[in-house]
């Protein structure tokens, strides 16, 4: 998986040498925030730049926040043509049940009854309806077992590592009731990192850009009957903060997972995820972990800024390259496409640089060189230094020449021969 080669940089993601924290060029000027929970990221959607992180690569009880693989795996099979958001999903004595279940969230499904693949995944998304999400794995895979190694194999091929996954709900095996794995502990929950949880969240919302339509939902109506969402950011919600526009994304609670929350914002066109895992749980309506979020992306929006780089743009460090045997000796670059930067709020544009690195894996370009070709790639650079990313993601962007060069005829690279000789 790639995201699109837009950048986010910020000192933020440099030189990450502690379990939170920010570059130590940037600490002189900006305070950490202390997020209280054991795993925190914020990251860009689009690029995967990293803006915060604490404890990112720890596998831990992720809840109903797996309810989000689910929904990603179900818009896959609908971008393939093997499955439709208006297919009727018919509902079994085991899966209703599941759905009557009081320790558990749910919207009620009546067995031999069918609901659509659009109302189930509504459910799962705005009321965390855990029999919906349930019964979504059994359409897809047609058991909980082969569910279970669909969403395996997707955790891997979206680079998330260390994920240990049983259901389609994020519940325990034992409360999956009839249709919990067999040979698997009745404790067994899914469980997964804040770096892969934050892959998964970004995946989603590029190839599924309006599922934001639905999350950003403060209620549902199923069959009738109204159901509250959970999440207390959104704009109406007790936990809404001035500022910042949330529109998502799932939130997850258990005994082990405590109140957990993957969040996403967005500002002047700009979209960023944060994650929280395992915040203060200590009753049903604990808002810690919407107040964790809040605190999060204040610093992202309070130490950071976007700005553009056109297209066109010949980017410092990575403006020309040699071309030892051309009619020139340098030929100019730019870069192809017009790029997202964010920088710390301090710092102009001036201070993002590039490093040049060739498509021919040399230092230098051989004549005859064409015009407005791509040759190479320049990394984005803040202050010197490189941001870090999510997996699978880099600042590469592509470079092309701004003019032909011509090669020089042999008296002239004879007579340089020569010159650089002595």
């Amino acid at each position: 998986m790639r995201f699109k080669k837009t950048l986010l940089i910020g000192t933020a993601t440099i030189g990450l040498a502690s379990s939170f924290t920010v570059a130590p060029a940037l600490a002189a000027t900006t305070t950490t925030p202390k997020i209280a929970v054991k795993a925190a990221i914020a990251v860009d959607s689009s690029t995967g730049q990293i803006l915060y992180h604490k404890n990112t690569k720890q596998t831990l009880p992720i809840a109903s926040i797996s309810k989000l693989l689910t929904v990603y795996i179900v818009v896959q099979q609908i971008q393939a043509g093997k499955l439709k958001w208006t297919d009727q999903v018919k509902i079994s004595p085991a899966v209703a049940k599941i759905s009557q279940n009081s320790e558990l969230t749910n919207v009620p499904l009546v067995s031999g009854e069918s609901y659509s693949v659009r109302e189930l995944v509504n459910a799962s998304l705005v009321v965390s309806a855990n029999a919906a999400a349930l019964v979504l794995g059994q359409k897809v895979s047609g058991s909980s077992a082969n569910f279970r190694k669909l969403m395996q194999t997707t955790a891997k091929q979206l680079g998330i590592k260390g994920a240990k996954l049983y259901n389609a709900a994020g519940v325990t095996n034992g409360l999956a009731g009839g249709l919990k794995l067999t040979g698997v502990s009745d404790d067994a929950e899914n469980k997964m990192s804040a770096q892969g949880v934050a892959l998964l969240a970004s995946q989603l919302l590029q190839e599924m850009p309006s599922i934001t339509q639905i999350t950003k939902k403060t209620n549902l109506n199923f069959e009738g009957t109204t159901y509250e969402g959970h999440n207390l950011l959104l704009k109406g919600q007790s936990q809404a903060q001035p500022g910042l526009n949330v529109d998502g994304l799932k939130s997850g609670t258990s005994d082990a997972a405590g109140g957990s929350f993957v969040g996403t914002a967005t500002k002047r066109g700009h979209r960023i995820v944060t994650v929280v895992l395992h915040a203060g749980n200590q009753s049903p309506t604990d808002p810690a972990r919407y107040q964790q979020t809040a605190k999060l992306m204040k610093y992202v929006y309070k130490t950071f800024k976007p700005v553009t780089i056109a297209a066109g743009t010949k980017l410092k460090g990575a403006s020309s390259a040699e071309v030892p045997n051309g009619k020139q000796t340098t030929v100019g670059l730019r870069t192809a496409n017009i790029e997202s930067v964010w920088i710390p709020k301090r710092d102009g544009k001036n201070s993002v640089t590039g490093s040049l690195q060739l498509d021919n894996g040399e230092k230098t370009l051989t004549a005859p060189v064409v015009n407005n070709v791509a040759v190479g790639n320049a990394y984005f650079k803040v202050d010197g230094t490189s941001p870090t990313y999510l997996p699978s993601n880099s600042s590469a962007i592509s470079l092309t020449t701004v003019n032909s060069v011509d090669k020089a005829n042999i008296f002239v690279r004879a007579w340089r021969a020569i010159v650089n000789w002595f």
